[in-house]
């Protein structure tokens, strides 16, 4: 059967896209109907002239199930329901779970055949072996689809986990990479606790709170950081790290991670308002510490540069500079708002010899990104957070390096945040 997919012309919709996540799927009887009506529709599409064996139809099902699901969550996208589902039909990302890429080619093509989902095929450049480029299959319901969906009455509220997943996640690994370290496998216990409680948690945000995000997300511009790839079911997190277990290591999943700060201060949590302390300059303070000394003034203010976005503009830099894996800090050039946030005839290569020259003691890791490394410094002091807080019985949702509770718990999160901190460096951190 020949893959039926209209060209999609519109580059900035396809670059709209949600991945697919394997471990979703429906978890109840509106979800079994939607699988049972498109499985039946697709029978005749598929061409197959003989039954399934049992464990080949439990494939199919399963695979059919998570696709299905994935479509419906884009679909139902709060943000941006016109949202692609970015699916990979390599294998590797299917190992340990109970679909086939084989199964998922032929649901994508008799779907596309029955006119139920829309897209662009994917495709991979590869020469002298090594791939060149490549982009994933995108697909979206089309009307007919979401007709179907409104018909079983699915919501995003239907949609849950199929299996269980990992939480811990390594991402394109090297190849000599270490066994998972003892230090990893225990914040799994942490992040396993954490998101049984979350599963249990009612986590809302006012509807003209996401009024203000949607128009925010519409607009488009530079501090849209608002994608929000599902609603608010999306509450289990995980950890992500990078090529090896010293790089990367931060925490996912959670759908208030990418609320603007000043919604995220709107929503509740089980009934109650919100509070959020986040520790204050924290990568460069974890840099000084490892010369023993405390962070006790502003690096992001250069001396001899005054401006209401001077101090935006050296957070900026100094996430650049941090991350970038180049030896030629100073060489850094202005792109986007840099020099539009300096004083009036300010050079942008003298701001940064300046920036660079006023914080010597650590300058020494700009240019190597070491980015990535204090990432996984600043997860584990995240999970150790969390893990008194648990000890506490008070639920928190994590931003990175700040934490979301209850009003009622402020003090209890502020003693948690100074204990795990000073716990690793000796002294106390700053907390705003």
């Amino acid at each position: 059967m020949k893959m039926v997919l209209d060209p999609i012309r519109d580059r900035a919709a396809l670059d709209r896209s949600m991945p697919l996540d394997p471990s979703r799927g429906f978890r109840d009887a509106r979800g079994t109907a939607v699988i049972e009506r498109v499985e039946a529709l697709l029978a005749p599409a598929s061409g197959r002239q003989r039954a399934f064996r049992q464990a080949d139809w439990l494939r199919w099902r399963n695979t059919l199930d998570m696709l299905l699901a994935n479509l419906t969550l884009a679909a139902f996208n709060r943000i941006d329901p016109e949202r692609f589902v970015a699916i990979s039909f390599n294998a590797n990302d299917y190992v340990g779970t109970a679909h086939s890429i084989t199964m998922l080619a032929r649901i994508r093509d008799g779907l596309a055949e029955l006119e139920l989902v829309e897209g662009q095929r994917g495709y991979r450049n590869t020469r002298d072996g090594a791939v060149r480029h490549a982009r994933r299959t995108r697909l979206r319901s089309t009307a007919k689809l979401r007709t179907l969906f409104k018909a079983c009455g699915v919501t995003r509220g239907d949609i849950g986990w199929s299996e269980r997943r990992d939480v811990i996640i390594l991402r394109q690994a090297e190849s000599d990479v270490e066994l998972e370290p003892a230090a990893v496998s225990a914040s799994r216990n942490v992040l396993t606790e954490l998101n049984a409680r979350l599963s249990q948690a009612q986590i809302v945000l006012p509807p003209e709170s996401w009024a203000r995000v949607i128009k925010r997300y519409q607009a488009d511009d530079d501090k849209a950081e608002d994608r929000l790839l599902a609603g608010e079911e999306a509450t289990q997190l995980y950890r992500i790290f990078k090529e090896n277990w010293q790089s990367g290591g931060r925490l996912y999943g959670g759908w208030w991670i990418n609320l603007p700060k000043v919604e995220r201060l709107l929503l509740t949590l089980d009934g109650d308002p919100v509070i959020e302390r986040d520790y204050a300059r924290l990568h460069p303070t974890l840099l000084f510490a490892r010369h023993g000394r405390a962070l006790e003034h502003d690096i992001y203010k250069v001396a001899g540069y005054e401006g209401p976005e001077v101090r935006e503009l050296g957070k900026r830099t100094f996430n650049r500079l941090i991350n970038r894996k180049s030896f030629a800090p100073l060489r850094l050039a202005a792109r986007g708002l840099d020099t539009a946030q300096l004083p009036a005839g300010a050079r942008f290569s003298s701001y940064v010899a300046a920036f660079v020259e006023q914080l010597g003691p650590v300058a020494q890791w700009f240019g190597s990104g070491e980015g990535l490394r204090l990432q996984r410094e600043d997860s584990d002091l995240a999970i150790a957070v969390l893990a008194r807080l648990l000890d506490a019985n008070v639920l928190a949702l994590p931003v990175h390096d700040s934490f979301i509770v209850a009003r009622g718990n402020e003090e209890a999160l502020f003693k948690a945040m100074r204990e795990a901190f000073a716990e690793r460096y000796g002294f106390a951190p700053a907390i705003r």
